[in-house]
């Protein structure tokens, strides 16, 4: 696994090599390379030159508030399956983030204290080696958006849902949500795990936390819900059960 973070600010530069590095130690996990730059060519460059890449990217780097965003959409050209997290002060572009469609895992904001910021660190490191461990690819969702090809893990998927927009799917996973052009009828056919469970929608059956039957909906552990058709009761027991 190849780590790389963008960040200007050299007292954060060695934060993040500490907490990296401590986080990887404890966990008795092993990087191949370690790079911490604060020129987004450099990251940019080094995208797509190895299998398993994580990406930690500042948003605002010398007085540019949004740079990161580009990166993070550079990065997603050249390799469809790196990991990306904004790392950053401004909480305010979450939502941005989010709707700059580049399949970024998580935001940590800066202003977190130590272990707090620690953990998150963790949970994106773990994912990482997961998905090195594992065969990625066989395990996960790809898709096009008109910045790139994303792909995401079929563990993170809670279900898709036709968008009002012409053509368009929303995808919800554990952390987001990304439009991408498809039809519903595409995406069910796609793998046996997804199921039309409505005109409208498709579920990750895997990640169905309950379904109640009297109002014919879907929970999910993040407590978005999803409805039912009258027709698809009883193949949706038998894919649960």
């Amino acid at each position: 696994m190849d780590i790389f973070v963008l960040e200007d600010d050299i007292p954060q530069q060695f934060r993040m090599e500490r907490a990296i590095n401590l986080v990887m130690e404890s966990n008795n996990w092993h990087y191949r390379y370690l790079e911490i730059s604060s020129n987004p060519d450099e990251i940019i460059a080094v995208a797509g030159n190895g299998e398993h890449q994580i990406f930690f990217l500042d948003l605002e780097i010398k007085g540019e508030e949004q740079q990161g965003i580009d990166v993070a959409k550079a990065i997603r050209e050249k390799n469809s399956t790196a990991i990306i997290v904004f790392v950053t002060t401004h909480s305010e572009f979450m939502l941005l983030t989010y709707q700059s469609l580049v399949g970024a895992i998580d935001f940590i904001d800066k202003g977190l204290n130590e272990e707090a910021f620690n953990e998150r660190l963790f949970v994106c490191l773990k994912e990482a080696v997961k998905r090195q461990e594992g065969n990625f690819g066989e395990h996960s969702y790809l898709f096009h958006t008109p910045q790139a090809k994303v792909r995401v893990a079929y563990d993170d998927i809670l279900f898709f849902e036709t968008s009002p927009a012409p053509h368009r799917i929303i995808l919800h996973t554990k952390n987001e949500r990304t439009e991408f052009y498809a039809t519903i009828a595409e995406v069910a056919k796609s793998d046996e795990r997804l199921f039309r469970c409505h005109r409208s929608f498709v579920v990750n059956v895997d990640n169905i936390a309950r379904f109640d039957m009297r109002y014919k909906l879907i929970y999910f552990e993040m407590g978005e819900t999803c409805p039912v058709a009258r027709a698809k009761v009883k193949l949706l027991q038998e894919k649960i059960e």
